[in-house]
C-alpha cells in the first residue's frame, strides 16, 4: 500500500475510534452515515483490513467495536463477592457450560452494591441437578426457576444463597462470567419473574447508569433479552427515550387502567 493510501486510512481509522471510544458498537449502516464522502466499498474494505489487522473486533453481523479493553466485559473473578467465587470454583469442576450473571457481573457500573446479595448463576440444561446437589452439599440455599414457580412468594425468597436459571447461549460470556448486557438482562428476569431481592427503583437506576457509561451494546442486549425470552420487553424499554412523550403518556394510562 502506497504511504499516502496508508496515511488516509490510518486518519480514517483514527476518527473511526473517536466514536467507539467509550466501548460504543456501531453499525455498518451508522458507519456509512459517519462517513458520506467515502465510497462503500472502500469502507467495507477499510474495515474488513482492520478486523484482520487487529484493530477491531467484529462483534455481531453488521457490527463492529474496539478490539482492546472490551467495556461490556464483566469485571473478572476477583471482584466477585466471596460466595460467588465459591459458587463459581464449584461450578467449573463439572465441566458444564455455566456463568456468573446479575450483580456479580455488573460491579463497574453499581452506584450502590449491597453487601451481601443472593448468587445468579445460569447453567445448561443438563447440568442444573448435578450442579445443584454440589451447591446444597456445601451448605447452600439454592432455588431453581421450577421451584420458585411453585413455592411463590414464600418467606423462604429472602434467605436464598444462590438462584439458578437454566441457559442456551453461552457466548455474551467471558470466562464464565456474563458481559453486562448479559448480566442486566438475566438481573431484570430474576427480579420480575423470580422475587429476586433488588427493588423496582434499584433495578431502574442500575439500567440508567449502564446507559450513562455506555455500557450497554445494542446487538448484545437485543441477543441476550432473545436467549432470555424478554425480547420484547428489553426492546420497548431501549426505545423509551424515542417515544415521544405523549406517547409515553398514552402508554402510563394503559398500564395503569386510569
Amino acid at each position: 500500500m502506497s504511504t499516502r493510501k496508508t496515511a488516509v486510512s490510518e486518519s480514517f481509522y483514527q476518527e473511526l475510534i473517536r466514536h467507539m471510544e467509550n466501548g460504543e458498537e456501531l453499525s455498518v449502516r451508522a458507519i456509512y452515515s459517519l462517513f458520506p464522502e467515502i465510497n462503500p466499498n472502500t469502507l467495507s474494505w477499510r474495515l474488513h483490513m482492520f478486523v484482520k489487522e487487529g484493530k477491531l473486533r467484529k462483534s455481531g453481523q453488521g457490527y463492529y467495536t474496539l478490539l482492546e479493553n472490551d467495556g461490556h466485559y464483566g469485571p473478572g473473578y476477583d471482584y466477585l463477592q466471596s460466595i460467588s467465587r465459591k459458587v463459581y470454583d464449584i461450578a467449573v469442576d463439572y465441566g458444564y457450560d455455566f456463568y456468573i450473571t446479575g450483580i456479580d457481573s455488573l460491579i463497574g457500573d453499581l452506584l450502590h452494591i449491597p453487601e451481601k446479595y443472593p448468587v445468579l448463576i445460569v447453567i445448561e440444561d443438563n447440568g442444573v441437578k448435578d450442579i445443584q446437589d454440589a451447591l446444597v452439599m456445601n451448605d447452600l440455599l439454592v432455588l431453581t426457576e421450577k421451584e420458585q414457580r411453585t413455592i411463590g412468594q414464600s418467606a423462604m425468597i429472602s434467605k436464598i444463597d444462590v438462584f439458578i436459571l437454566k441457559g442456551r447461549d453461552f457466548s455474551l460470556a467471558v470466562d464464565h462470567i456474563a458481559q453486562k448486557e448479559k448480566g442486566f438482562v438475566d438481573l431484570y428476569y430474576a427480579v420480575t419473574r423470580m422475587e429476586y431481592g433488588i427493588s423496582i427503583p434499584e433495578l431502574s437506576r442500575i439500567y440508567q447508569n449502564l446507559q450513562r457509561n455506555r455500557s450497554i451494546a445494542a446487538l448484545k442486549i437485543i441477543n441476550a433479552a432473545r436467549d432470555r425470552g424478554v425480547n420484547s420487553e428489553i426492546n420497548w424499554l431501549m426505545d423509551l427515550n424515542k417515544t415521544p412523550k405523549k406517547a409515553r403518556e398514552f402508554m402510563g394510562y394503559q398500564i395503569t387502567g386510569v
